[in-house]
């Protein structure tokens, strides 16, 4: 697993926390922020992440079980602790997402990403 700034884990650390209501707000934030003219109020955007985000679900799920391997490593006993599997499933959507960005073009967060699916479940 790579090693990740104070910032990132602290940034993962308050992900777990959240619900997914919260988690799809917080990338919703996101996605208006990468429009241009930059950060507008995220009501205009609610629900427009969580579109991507479902768009993208099964090609997520598809590269976890096959590519990465999911059902093999949830028994490593590293993975057991979320905040380490959040980390380890980012680094393994990485690829993914960088061929999938909003439609606006921009990157979405990884970590934040990563958290959701975490949260929604590979299974």
């Amino acid at each position: 697993m790579a090693e990740i700034s104070d910032f990132e884990r602290q940034e993962i650390q308050r992900y777990l926390k959240w619900n997914e209501k919260r988690l799809f707000r917080e990338l919703d934030r996101y996605y208006g922020a990468s429009l241009p003219g930059g950060q507008r109020p995220s009501y205009r955007f609610r629900g427009k992440a969580r579109a991507w985000f479902s768009s993208l679900l099964p090609r997520l799920r598809e590269h976890m079980r096959e590519e990465w391997g999911y059902e093999e490593k949830k028994q490593d006993p590293e993975l057991q602790d979320q905040e380490n599997l959040v980390i380890a499933v980012g680094e393994a959507l990485l690829p993914l997402l960088e061929r999938n960005p909003f439609p606006t073009g921009a990157q979405a967060p990884t970590y934040l990403v990563s958290a959701i699916v975490v949260q929604v479940g590979l299974d």
